[in-house]
């Protein structure tokens, strides 16, 4: 006896691999693609508190500056955009009732422009070439 082999055996399961192999293709991606959005949103949470910090720890590297400058020169009323490495800071410096009032705002520098920005208030006291802050405000 001689087998045939018939024709329309396994048809119908012709298509089903096919489409198989799309729809793990197709899952595949969408994992792919959630799992790419998530390291974006993450990798943006931590830029923004890297600014964050850069931005407060410049504004407090002018409340210093201004402190060291008004121990020297009493005279001293602030500076803009003085450059640091991660960024700028401004600092407005007024004599005040107590000492002097010192604002300080941190810019921080990055890739991604962005408008954060931090403000400390701070009261210097001076006492022959030595000083002291008081009245430490952040983002009054």
């Amino acid at each position: 006896m001689i087998c045939r082999r018939s024709s329309h055996h396994g048809t119908a399961n012709r298509g089903s691999t096919l489409v198989a192999a799309l729809a793990l293709v197709f899952l595949i991606f969408a994992v792919t693609t959630i799992s790419l959005a998530r390291v974006a949103m993450s990798f943006s949470r931590i830029s923004m508190r890297h600014n964050a910090s850069s931005a407060l720890f410049l504004a407090d590297a002018g409340i210093q500056k201004a402190a060291h400058r008004l121990a020297l020169d009493s005279f001293y009323r602030g500076e803009r955009n003085t450059r640091l490495a991660t960024g700028s800071f401004d600092v407005t410096v007024t004599p005040g009732a107590r000492g002097y009032i010192v604002i300080s705002t941190g810019h921080p520098s990055s890739a991604i422009k962005s408008r954060l920005r931090k403000t400390i208030m701070a009261t210097v006291v001076i006492n022959s070439r030595s000083f002291r802050v008081t009245d430490w405000r952040e983002n009054p």
